[in-house]
Parts: structure tokens; sequence; C-alpha cells
């Protein structure tokens, strides 16, 4: 394990090349398995206990999408700040370490969550954000958000709280205020009306995380899609769609058409994946690679398996994303 003070960095704003891992459907669905062997049946090898010590890990992401040439350099900058935030708590626990480069990152205005996030099509900014703790499944979600002024706590909150997974709207502000979090006015969001109306909308922003005992944790946070309808929910609040986390397996984290991640619940299939014995790397590249086969859509996703080093794969012109290890 590195030591928390110098992590390792990484970013990839040109388009990676995708290896397309050949996927096959069973009867009509289109939710195919990733790997080239379609989807694993009960005699699939499965996982080894976890390891007594594990090497801790971070990576983080500042969205999938078309990024203008005068803000690439900048929001990598975002990124790489992100991630320090998050590796400085590396070794209290994975989900600390991933909450905090999520945090970080709603407080970055060229990164599309907190402030400076996206407009919906009324012009106002709603904030929804998602973390899961591999331990124990479980997970916590927010959506539609319009006065919290950290999204990510709350989501954190419902998580511990642990009598529902997705609070959203009025209900979700009062659970917010009710818990002490800290409150805003919607305003506060709203730093560059004319740019944050163009914001290409596919930036939601991500963390996953690995510590020295082997857990993992995840967390993301987003405004959405520019233009989209109040109201409209995506994939980053959604366990199994946007993000997914089991110590047992690894942990996953989406960015890009939210849509097309709930539809196929990509999440949590890259995580039977990792269960069934596929390593981090074509884990990433065959969720890309079935995103655009299946849907024609694009995005990005970081993965970090119950061992091994971190990976990122996307099918966008730029996903600015930093490692830690």
């Amino acid at each position: 394990m590195s030591s928390a003070g110098s992590p390792s960095g990484a970013t990839r704003f040109a388009q990676p090349p995708v290896v397309a891992c050949s996927t096959r459907s069973t009867g009509a669905s289109q939710n195919a398995a990733l790997s080239s062997g379609g989807p694993s049946g009960p005699s699939r090898k499965r996982s080894r206990p976890l390891p007594d010590v594990a090497e801790a890990a971070l990576i983080v992401h500042g969205g999938a999408g078309p990024i203008p040439e005068s803000e690439r350099a900048l929001r990598q900058s975002a990124v790489e700040r992100a991630r320090d935030a998050g590796w400085a708590l590396i070794r209290d626990d994975a989900l600390g370490a991933a909450v905090a480069a999520v945090r970080h990152m709603e407080d970055e205005p060229l990164l599309n969550a907190g402030i400076g996030a996206c407009l919906n099509r009324d012009g106002e900014v709603e904030l929804d954000a998602g973390v899961m703790r591999g331990a124990d499944l479980a997970a916590g979600g927010a959506a539609g958000l319009r006065d919290v002024r950290h999204p990510i706590d709350l989501a954190l909150a419902v998580m511990r709280d642990g009598r529902h997974v997705l609070l959203a709207g009025v209900g979700a502000s009062r659970f917010a205020r009710d818990a002490g979090l800290e409150m805003c006015d919607p305003s506060i969001f709203v730093t560059d009306r004319k740019r944050q109306e163009l914001v290409g909308g596919a930036d939601t922003v991500g963390a996953v995380a690995r510590d020295s005992e082997g857990r993992l944790a995840v967390a993301v946070s987003t405004g959405g899609i520019t233009g989209k309808l109040p109201g409209r929910i995506g994939d980053s609040p959604v366990p199994g769609a946007g993000f997914y986390a089991d110590d047992r397996f690894g942990a996953v984290c989406g960015t890009g058409e939210g849509e097309a991640f709930i539809r196929l619940g990509l999440a949590r299939l890259m995580v039977l994946e990792l269960e069934h014995g596929m390593d981090a790397e074509k884990v990433a590249d065959g969720a890309v690679a079935m995103l655009g086969r299946v849907l024609n859509a694009q995005g990005g996703v970081i993965v970090i398996g119950r061992d091994g080093p971190p990976r990122a794969a996307f099918n966008t012109p730029a996903m600015p994303f930093a490692i830690a290890q």
C-alpha cells in the first residue's frame, strides 16, 4: 500500500480501445452476461474467501461525456483533488474514503454534481446521490434534491438509518433536516447559468474504494442530464443500476446515459461477472461495449475487484479519472 500522501494518478481523455467481449442472449432477453460464455450457471466457479490482507486502492472519476478543450485540464485537476481527499481517509475505511472523494467533487463547479450542476428544463438544479457498503450490502440513495448542501451526506444518512434505500424530493429534504444535515438555498448550486445550460449532462461523479482489510465501498453524485424533465431520476441513486458493492467480489460505479444503466441493471451485472471470475479490466470493457451494442448508449465505468488494481473504461470523448493505490 502506498503512503496516503503520495497516490499514483491516471487519466484518459482520448477514447480508449474497448475490448468488445462477445455476449450471448438467452432467448429474447437483451440482458446478456458480459462474458463470452453468456449467462452464468450454477456450475460457474465461485470466488475465494476474502484475503486476510488487501492492497488499498481508490479510483475517482469526474464523468464521461464531451468535455470542452478549455476545461479538460481543469476537470482533471478537480478529480485529482478529490482522489487526494479520499485517499487521506483510506486507512479509516473504504466507505469514508469514497464518500470524502465524492463530497469534494460536489464543491467543484466544473463537475456535474452539487455546485455548478446542470439545469433541468425549468432552469433548476435537481441532485441525486447514492452510496453502498460492500460488507453488508447496505445502500442509501437520495434523489430530486434542491436544498441539501451535500447530497452524498444524505445518501449516507439514509443508508445508516436503514429503514429505506431511496428517498426523493420533499420527503428526502425533510429527512435531511431531521438528521441535522446542512441545508441551503437552491440558488447556491447555480454559479454560471449560461454554462450550466450547456453542460453535456452525462457527468455523474463517483468513487470506488478498497481498504487494507478488503472492505469495498462506492459513492456517486450527479446533477443528471441537461434539460431533463423536472422530477427525472437517473441511475445514480439506484443500487444495481449506477453502482454496486460486495466485499466478496468487487465494487463498480457508472456514468453516462442513466436510462441505459437502469434498463440493463448494469452495475449489478458487472459485479456478477466479477463473482464468476472475470477480471476487472474485462468487466469494465465488456460493460461499456454492452452499453453501445445493446442500447447504442454512451458512458463509462470504474471498477475495483476484491484484489488487483482499479480499472476504467468509456466510449465517450473523455472521462477524467484518477487512481491511488
